[in-house]
């Protein structure tokens, strides 16, 4: 991949155009969007004036008058602020559909936490870090790097590897698109038929992911994951006989897709609820749904140019989700 390219997969969006998708619950209402500031990037400058010498504290203190001025348009930015709530135009983007897992527990391995769906009951918080070729999954509430990815340089089709984070990293898979970025296959740590004649041993598919373009390069969103037995396994595809692939196979499979945005004409830019995790706009963030369900599976957004946030459920795996995110950031000729 040239240096062209590689500037053109970051899609570093800053300002709301008309083809981006903002998380509607993070609209200020005393800001145009294209003004609007990552919450974080608040706290930071916040954090940085807390820290500064006396003299700049000092110089933060307004005369009585301006106070008194300041008070007022406080008070007028939390008017605008109710009435914008109250907005019939935003209403129809809540719900109640987000829950967050509480007290997750890795009660097993690392490993076998990552290659096993997730536990029922609520979205699993990640950070997602792109410093291409390398990928980093950070789990929120361990405070801790579960996943690395690596990308192959210098190939036609993209290719990643996963692997573990810990004492010592372990290979889990890798995720494979084609030339136009517009299909990718989830793989775990097996072998190819090439390296194997042992039908046991040969790697599974574990997901396929295809994009679509449609109304001015939004992105369309189709997932298939493998079914998840009584007995809590995954149902196994393989791409050799008797075995079956999981391309183009609709037994057997969950089917994920994602939720469409919403115009917002006083914005200017689709909407969709991303429960207030996103801060920046950006034709990469989107959420998964099982088909015709509303609860999220997966929520993934861009917050700066290097982080993402990353959330899943079951019955995703966490190597699932991080590939699937992958896929995402990935550079599409096919699909902007």
């Amino acid at each position: 991949m040239n240096q062209n390219q590689e500037e053109n997969s970051s899609d570093d969006v800053i300002q709301f155009e008309d083809n981006e998708i903002i998380d509607f619950n993070n609209l200020e209402s005393n800001h145009s969007p294209k003004n609007c500031q990552p919450q974080k990037q608040e706290l930071k400058m916040a954090n940085e004036l807390t820290n500064c010498s006396q003299l700049m504290l000092i110089q933060q203190q307004p005369p009585p008058k301006q106070q008194q001025m300041q008070q007022i348009q406080k008070s007028q930015q939390t008017t605008i602020q109710n009435k914008k709530n109250d907005c019939p135009e935003l209403q129809k983007f809540k719900d109640n559909n987000y829950t967050i897992l509480q007290n997750l527990q890795i009660d097993f391995s690392l490993e076998q936490f990552l290659i096993s769906p997730a536990p029922k009951g609520g979205m699993i918080q990640c950070r997602f870090y792109r410093a291409s070729p390398k990928f980093t999954l950070f789990l929120e509430q361990y405070n801790n790097i579960i996943l690395n990815a690596d990308k192959k340089s210098f190939q036609i089709k993209s290719s990643y590897k996963i692997f573990a984070k810990g004492k010592k990293e372990q290979y889990l898979g890798k995720i494979k698109g084609d030339f136009k970025g517009l299909k990718y296959l989830i793989y775990d740590n097996g072998k190819t038929a090439k390296k194997s004649k042992d039908i046991t041993q040969l790697r599974k598919e574990l997901g396929v992911v295809y994009y679509q373009s449609y109304e001015k390069k939004l992105r369309s969103i189709q997932a298939f994951i493998p079914q998840i037995t009584s007995t809590g396994q995954m149902y196994e595809f393989k791409s050799q006989p008797p075995y079956t692939s999981i391309v183009n196979n609709l037994d057997n499979v969950i089917e994920l897709v994602n939720r469409k945005p919403q115009w917002i004409p006083s914005y200017k830019a689709y909407g969709l609820n991303f429960y207030g995790r996103i801060f920046t706009s950006s034709v990469k963030n989107f959420i998964l749904t099982e088909r015709g369900s509303e609860i999220p599976v997966l929520l993934f957004g861009k917050n700066d140019d290097r982080e993402f946030v990353l959330d899943f459920s079951y019955p995703l795996t966490p190597v699932q989700a991080f590939c699937i995110a992958l896929s995402s950031t990935d550079h599409k000729i096919g699909c902007k």
